[in-house]
């Protein structure tokens, strides 16, 4: 499987400490967002997360903010 094949949902969040995605397959991925809090990104048009490796900042944009639950995409990159 490619990494980004892999989706999933965000099973815990603590905004500005870290999140937890499920893939639903047994495996998690744990996201420290104090380090790289720009490292989950919502997009506005279609509300999936995307995973991204850059940290490009945090939005402030409620249309932006991650919350539990959300399906997530995996960057390629």
């Amino acid at each position: 499987m490619k990494i980004n094949e892999i989706t999933g949902k965000i099973s815990k969040m603590m905004p500005g400490q870290s999140a937890e995605i499920d893939h639903g397959d047994g495996t998690k991925t744990v996201v420290d967002l104090k380090t790289n809090p720009g490292a989950l990104q919502k997009d506005t048009m279609t509300g999936k997360v995307k995973l991204t490796k850059s940290n490009s900042g945090q939005k402030k944009d409620p249309k932006t903010t991650v919350n539990q639950n959300d399906e997530v995409e995996m960057d390629t990159v």
